[in-house]
């Protein structure tokens, strides 16, 4: 136990440095990868997306149509990466304080990684993708049905309030069930091979 809280502790400082170093880059890449789907879904053009330290600031555009004459809308709005990734290293740490108890093969560990990056754009998705409707039915420009904005309401509040808040638990379960599914598939190996 000591060892395994050990190696958590060293490895959460090693990741959290790591990861002051690449949050700009992950979040500038997640940013832009959910702001066009959300674009997308809600019929808008990603304008820009740009970072400052920790808040990104996502802009869109929507081209309108009225009295005969063309114009475009501007929407922006502001989001953090920290609020979406602030668990990745703690996350990355548990799994290797684990690693004492249990054996990952690294592609257990590039499934949780995508595992992650999923969750992230997803909650980046839901985020723009609601708060673009939002905009666009005060301007008068699109009015979802009650369905779509109460289903992107509990996809935004269940991915920040539920699925982020406890993704190294959620790291760890994967981890634990990946490893012991693969102990069943070895040990079911070695009797089939026993067998003949």
């Amino acid at each position: 136990m000591i060892i395994s809280c050990t190696v958590f502790l060293t490895a959460y400082i090693i990741f959290l440095l790591l990861w002051i170093q690449l949050k700009p880059y992950y979040g500038n890449l997640l940013t832009h990868t959910g702001g066009i789907l959300a674009g997308l879904t809600a019929g808008a053009e990603l304008e820009k997306v740009v970072h400052e330290e920790d808040m990104a600031r996502v802009s869109y555009a929507r081209t309108v149509m009225s009295e005969g004459n063309v114009g475009e809308v501007l929407l922006e709005f502001k989001l953090s990466v920290s609020n979406y990734s602030f668990n990745v290293p703690v996350s990355f740490a548990l799994a290797a304080g684990l690693f004492v108890f249990f054996r990952w093969r690294w592609k257990y560990l590039l499934e949780v990684s995508f595992v992650l990056v999923f969750v992230h754009v997803l909650y980046i998705y839901s985020y723009c993708t609601l708060n673009l409707f939002r905009e666009l039915t005060k301007a008068g420009l699109k009015n979802p049905s009650a369905s779509v904005q109460f289903s992107l309401q509990f996809l935004w509040a269940f991915t920040d309030n539920m699925v982020i808040r406890f993704e190294p638990f959620l790291v760890s379960a994967y981890l634990w069930l990946r490893n012991r599914a693969s102990r069943t598939n070895e040990k079911h190996s070695r009797k089939m091979e026993g067998a003949r």
